[in-house]
């Protein structure tokens, strides 16, 4: 809040008028200038603090996708194996209810400062370019969890067959028929997942850059 007080005696003549509407014009100005430079100062701090956030959450995330990656052939190769188990009990060949024996590990990534800039404005803060790389990792981020959630949710399908206690080998026609379907889908899913996970890094990357 400025304040502008009056002069403290009379104004004798048009001179002393245009020198004290110069002098608070003057300070005016003066009082702006400081103003907008604490406040650019503040907002540079803000924006700094907010890339360093934004970078040290994407450089987690990374590590945890290039993880999450090599688990993901891990869950494709154990279902085929499954897949497999069905077509040849379909077939009458019983293999080994061992290949069941498998599951779907994801882990959460991070985007809490994501959030947190843009619902503070201070992206606004940011040049154009770095804040559309970050936009753009972070969207991409979102798609890949989108598959995740997809894909977590077919496998749980997929793990209704298996009943405690009972032999997948037991499996009836229509069971194992309808569990083939699962897996295949599970599959796509997984591979979706996959093709996601390396955009998602690709953009990750330009965004760290």
């Amino acid at each position: 809040m400025l304040d502008v007080h009056p002069p403290h005696h009379g104004i004798s003549g048009v001179r002393d008028f245009f020198i004290h509407l110069l002098t608070i014009t003057v300070g005016l100005l003066i009082a702006l200038g400081l103003e907008a430079g604490v406040e650019a100062a503040q907002h540079r701090h803000e924006r700094k603090e907010a890339e360093a956030t934004l970078r040290e959450e994407l450089t987690q995330n990374r590590v945890t996708l290039v993880s999450m990656e090599k688990e993901t052939n891990r869950e494709l190769d154990a279902l085929a194996n499954v897949l497999k188990f069905l077509e040849d009990l379909r077939e009458g060949t019983k293999g080994d209810p061992k290949v069941w024996d498998w599951d779907f590990n994801v882990e959460p990534l991070q985007s809490a400062g994501w959030h947190t800039a843009a619902a503070t404005g201070v992206l606004s803060y940011m040049n154009y370019g770095e804040a559309q790389r970050f936009s753009a990792a972070y969207q991409e981020q979102q798609f890949f969890e989108e598959a995740v959630a997809k894909a977590f949710s077919d496998d749980e399908l997929l793990a209704t067959y298996i009943v405690k206690g009972r032999d997948p080998r037991e499996m009836k026609p229509p069971d194992i028929e309808s569990a083939i379907g699962h897996v295949r889908q599970d599959m796509a899913d997984i591979r979706t997942m996959s093709d996601i996970t390396r955009a998602t890094l690709t953009l990750y990357d330009k965004a760290l850059k």
